[in-house]
């Protein structure tokens, strides 16, 4: 974050910090990889080498404030990524700060918001929990939540990109959770909030917009059946008519049970960027996170924000955690296809790369102090990213006061 944005972001969060609060928290926190790996960022928090920094938390049942003072060996400086303000009325909060966002059916991964990237500076009403409309002609969705945000992205080189999100879910049914999500970027040239907010964005003032939007859908089986959930998400790269079109695709299954007396999580997770050409010959390779008014695309700090595979990518990929009464195991592995169409201009790699990927490790926890520890292992090279084949040890260190 440069300079004046996070001073303004500072000022911010002081202005709607309250006089006096309930709970005061510090949270001293570091980290370090041997060898950095693809989508790192989602699993230690953290993408380079080295990472620390140092977390001031103050909460009460109507207002809180997190300012937290970080940076990593990636040559960005001093940053208050995951700083906010929030004040709370209802069931709603009204808050500004850069906060990760995961707008997804999984836990893991998301092809239009995850936490690939770092945080980006935004303003955001968002409503926590679910519950139902008052009113009888709405009643009938079952009980809704969402978010709606404005922010603003950064890219090297390049004059800084408004984004518009707004996510609404529903739970209809018993175990069916229904995720409409969009979000928008705009302010290139002739765009503004309102051709963002009106979504279309193919002709006039508003071409210079760029949308994804899309559904995803969970549905949890009754434990009476299977401790079994499944859940797809379809993000669309272009609109139409109205609509979302040239769609990637994200689908998995989540099972959980005990293994050896050891309660135990599984999830098998399948997804593709890539995009097929359509009849009026839009989309096709290279569609995914890139478009024509920004240069650096759907990036924030060079990153992309949804998926890290980047556009034209694949993968497979199973999860499984353990819950032992002291200490909680993960281990992971995969299958990655990146820049399957051999893209000179992919943002990870010049080339076509396929390869594996492995994590196995522990997370314990005690008086406050929390300790992550992860051997890492990912059997091909990005040319474009720091992200090289090899095996590397991680650990994340948290001690909270």
């Amino acid at each position: 974050m440069r300079a004046k944005q996070t001073l303004a972001l500072a000022g911010a969060l002081c202005v709607m910090a309250p006089a006096a609060f309930a709970q005061d928290r510090w949270t001293v926190f570091a980290g370090g990889s041997t060898n950095p790996i693809l989508g790192q960022r989602q699993s230690l928090g953290f993408a380079d080498h080295a990472a620390g920094g140092v977390s001031y938390a103050r909460k009460t049942d109507r207002l809180s404030l997190d300012l937290t003072l970080s940076a990593e060996d990636d040559g960005e400086g001093l940053r208050l990524d995951h700083s906010f303000a929030e004040a709370r009325v209802g069931e709603f909060a009204f808050g500004v700060g850069a906060v990760d966002r995961q707008w997804s059916p999984s836990r893991f991964n998301s092809l239009i918001l995850s936490d690939n990237a770092r945080p980006f500076a935004s303003a955001y009403i968002r409503k926590d929990g679910f519950s139902r409309f008052d009113t009888p002609l709405l009643s009938w969705l079952g009980p809704w939540s969402g978010e709606v945000f404005l922010g603003r992205t950064e890219a090297e080189g390049e004059e800084d990109v408004n984004l518009l999100g707004m996510r609404f879910q529903l739970q209809p049914t018993p175990g069916l959770e229904i995720d409409l999500v969009r979000v928008a970027q705009y302010g290139a040239g002739s765009s503004s909030l309102s051709d963002a907010l009106g979504g279309g964005s193919n002709e006039g003032a508003g071409s210079d917009a760029n949308q994804l939007a899309g559904l995803g859908l969970s549905y949890a089986l009754p434990d009476s059946v299977a401790p079994l959930r499944l859940y797809v998400q379809a993000i669309g790269e272009d609109e139409a008519g109205g609509l979302p079109s040239c769609f990637m695709y994200l689908g998995g299954i989540e099972g959980k049970g005990q293994v050896w007396g050891v309660p135990t999580t599984v999830t098998l997770e399948g997804a593709t960027t890539e995009i097929s050409d359509t009849e009026n010959g839009n989309c096709g390779p290279g569609t995914a996170y890139t478009n024509g008014s920004y240069p650096a695309g759907y990036t924030h700090h060079g990153d992309v924000m949804g998926l890290p595979l980047d556009t034209d990518g694949r993968m497979v990929q199973l999860q499984v955690e353990h819950a032992l009464p002291q200490v909680a195991v993960h281990w992971s592995v995969g299958w990655h296809d990146i820049n399957v169409t051999g893209r000179d201009d992919h943002r990870l790699s010049s080339t076509a790369v396929d390869g594996a990927v492995a994590r196995v490790g522990a997370t314990k926890s005690w008086n406050g102090l929390s300790v992550t520890g992860d051997v890492l292992y990912q059997s091909y090279d990005l040319d474009r990213a720091d992200a090289d084949r090899g095996l590397g040890v991680a650990l994340r260190v948290a001690r909270t006061f």
